[in-house]
């Protein structure tokens, strides 16, 4: 700024001198044209006049003009700089609706339903299509979303909801009521096979007009606000269609819903996959509308291939990146927004599948004889952190002070001693005489599924058992197969798994009991009375004050008979352009949709206005 306006204050000197150089070389006699006289009887002016201007090429010669021409023009382009440079300083970027963002996913769209969605892809364009009575901003707290507001009766079993006026869905069509009722009801009937009919058993739904709507609990259920969430169908579309048929419902592909993004069309490949998915702006949406015209959808069969289009501009983002591929784009410009997620990996164990599991103290041994931070170094480096239970750093009930017994494979092998497992003269695994005078080896398996990073941790936890003497088979499961044949008839031994806890559900549906088997999702097929008891009480309180003491015997019980083997907390990389802004608040997130909580505050474009400290 100081060099621009010395510059200019040379350029009016240099240019007055040169006046003041061609009125001298004029003398009184020498004036012969009235100009020049006019010029003349002018000189005793300090400030050249327009007209004085007009004359002044006239005296000078070529090189003169040059400069002059040349001072003009630095100075009209350091007025103009000194204006740009005030602009830039007094005004900020703003968002700026418009311009589209190209992400790709992993797998296609099958079901975009709220209510059948089981898949990430489905439930991310789900997020996005939908909305629910209820939804999650984007500092990841519960608000009202079709909803204008609700009230909680004294026993906490009747919830009264009141819509929001003016809604309406994708196809113009008024909101009522009625679609919550038929969509809840859906929910319930076994026919439909939703995931979440469990998550409304016990609950009763009516419109008392067609603004509110009224639900009746059996019993309290802390958490049922989260559960409302859910997206909300139109009634007017899909009454027609019959509930065992509801999954091939052309809707479920080309959605109407009334979320901030609505359907605008998709392109299929020759095979009949869907290639690409394609969102517009709802311009009607009832809240705030988002910045960004276009959402753009590529799927892809695997991780590398998306990571290529990434790397090649074809698309702006990821739904993921996994660890093995962050280097591959350190020299790109892509911002890698790492958030919390609630997903550890642990090892599970199924006592029914081999007998060696029912002894807690195998079970302490095997705990023992991981080296998690081997595994975090190696496996994740050291994207991720150590965890001791289930309840993770930022939960209710996450206490610093309880932690699993260390890493410890002396220790581990002194057990096996006192167990009369004994290292054979020759040979690497341990043996002992059974009842019937036989020798058996010490041998256990251990499943997961066929992914880069199970596989690596399964090869290092094969490792470190057959070290202490425990033969240990791994068994790498497909992913198309680990669901099906492995983790719903509990057809395993051992199992490394990660497991994505819902925060407002509490620990009740991984470790109760009661959820050992399919369709629960406790994966270590363990019981013990005491853990259910204190899982019934976190589960039956009303307030997360009454939830603490609970939760810590839980948590030291767990640990006391071995579980399980907690392992880490990874970290969910969410790669994106650096084009894409509007993300300061994405931190956390329940699941991986939930990183479009806050879509509506993305943006591409930007416009400057003018602050309004200089306005």
């Amino acid at each position: 700024m100081i060099f621009i306006r010395n510059k200019s204050q040379n350029i009016f000197g240099w240019f007055f001198t040169l006046l003041k150089k061609g009125k001298d070389q004029i003398s009184q006699p020498e004036a012969k044209d009235i100009n020049q006289q006019l010029i003349i009887q002018l000189n005793k002016k300090k400030i050249p006049s327009p007209g004085q201007l007009k004359q002044l090429p006239k005296f000078l010669n070529k090189t003169e003009k040059w400069q002059l021409s040349l001072a003009v023009i630095i100075l009209i382009v350091s007025i103009f700089g000194l204006a740009w440079r005030f602009y830039l300083k007094n005004s900020v970027a703003m968002p700026k609706s418009g311009g589209l963002y190209t992400e790709g996913m992993i797998g296609a769209p099958s079901l975009v339903n709220p209510i059948l969605a089981t898949s990430d892809v489905d439930r991310d364009l789900t997020k996005l299509i939908f909305s629910g009575l209820m939804k999650l901003d984007g500092q990841n707290q519960l608000v009202p979303d079709l909803a204008s507001g609700y009230s909680i009766d004294a026993e906490q079993t009747t919830y009264t909801f009141e819509l929001r006026d003016d809604l309406r869905w994708h196809d113009g069509e008024p909101i009522m009521a009625d679609d919550i009722v038929f969509t809840i009801n859906n929910i319930k009937n076994p026919e439909y096979k939703s995931p979440f009919r469990n998550s409304f058993s016990g609950v009763s739904v009516r419109a008392i007009n067609d603004q509110t709507v009224q639900f009746k609990l059996e019993k309290p259920f802390p958490a049922f606000l989260s559960v409302l969430t859910i997206g909300i169908l139109p009634e007017h579309l899909w009454y027609s269609i019959p509930a065992f048929g509801a999954n091939l419902a052309d809707l479920n592909i080309k959605p109407v819903g009334s979320g901030p993004y609505k359907f605008k069309s998709l392109t299929r490949e020759s095979t009949g996959n869907i290639k690409t998915y394609v969102l517009e702006m709802y311009k009607d949406y009832h809240l705030e509308p988002a910045y960004i015209e276009e959402l753009h959808f590529k799927f892809y069969p695997d991780f590398l291939t998306a990571v290529t289009a990434l790397q090649n501009k074809n698309v702006d983002g990821l739904i993921y990146l996994p660890k093995e591929y962050k280097e591959e784009l350190e020299n790109f410009k892509v911002n890698l927004n790492n958030l919390q997620f609630p997903q550890y990996t642990a090892i599970f164990f199924n006592p029914t599948k081999n007998d060696l599991l029912t002894n807690n103290s195998f079970r302490q041994i095997l705990a023992i004889s991981v080296d998690k931070q081997r595994i975090l170094n190696e496996v994740l480096n050291d994207d991720g952190q150590i965890i001791h239970t289930p309840l993770l750093p930022g939960l209710l009930g996450y206490d610093d002070n309880i932690k699993a017994e260390e890493y410890n494979p002396d220790k581990a092998k002194t057990i096996l001693d006192e167990l009369d497992w004994t290292m054979p003269s020759e040979g690497k695994f341990r043996t002992k005489i059974n009842d019937k005078d036989e020798t058996v080896e010490l041998s256990v398996k251990l499943s997961t599924i066929d992914q880069s990073e199970n596989v690596k941790i399964a090869s290092l936890i094969q490792e470190s058992w057959q070290n202490i003497g425990v033969k240990t088979e791994l068994e790498i499961v497909s992913k198309d197969r680990i669901k099906k044949d492995i983790i719903e008839p509990r057809n395993y031994q051992i199992l490394i798994f990660g497991q994505v806890v819902n925060t407002n559900s509490g620990p009740y549906p991984f470790w109760h009991s009661s959820q050992n088997q399919n369709p629960g999702l406790n994966l270590s097929v363990i019981a013990n009375k005491d853990i259910d008891d204190y899982l019934d009480i976190i589960k039956n309180a009303n307030q997360d004050e009454a939830k603490l003491e609970p939760l810590k015997k839980f948590q030291e019980k767990l640990l006391e008979l071995n579980f399980a083997i907690f392992l880490y907390n990874p970290t969910y990389t969410y790669p994106t352009s650096d084009k894409l802004k509007g993300l300061e608040n994405l931190k956390f997130i329940n699941l991986p949709s939930d990183r479009f909580n806050d879509i509506t505050s993305w943006y591409v474009k930007t416009k400057r206005v003018l602050s309004k400290n200089n306005s």
